[in-house]
């Protein structure tokens, strides 16, 4: 299992390289694929990023909030990059817009099923 700490590490090697410095890690798109494969996984079930949200865009938000929580680095990498969008991108927008078909599917069976 990937901890946090695993996850930091990668982060600033990928920040350096996104800086133009050089990078110590090979393993620097490590970083980036972990954080874009939980992003595709999870995005609009656990959180929902904006139209045009670019995988760099995801990476930086989620390094921003591992350095801000440094106390949580012992938890598994997964739940943080989950929690770290979550709090950036919430799913209340995607639910309201599906409680509401939900809403009007229900009205559509009451109605039919009052018609016959």
């Amino acid at each position: 299992m990937i901890s946090g700490y695993d996850l930091v590490a990668v982060w600033w090697e990928y920040r350096k390289q996104e800086s133009g410095q050089v990078a110590a890690d090979l393993n620097i798109g490590d970083y980036r694929g972990y954080v874009a494969g939980v992003c595709d996984v999870c995005n609009r079930w656990l959180f929902t990023t904006p139209e045009g949200t670019t995988q760099g865009q995801v990476c930086a938000v989620v390094g921003k909030w591992l350095e801000e929580h440094p106390g949580k680095w012992h938890k598994p990498a997964m739940g943080l990059v989950i929690q770290a969008l979550q709090e950036a991108f919430p799913y209340y927008q995607k639910k309201r817009r599906r409680m509401r078909l939900i809403f009007l599917w229900v009205e559509k069976l009451k109605s039919s099923s009052v018609s016959n």
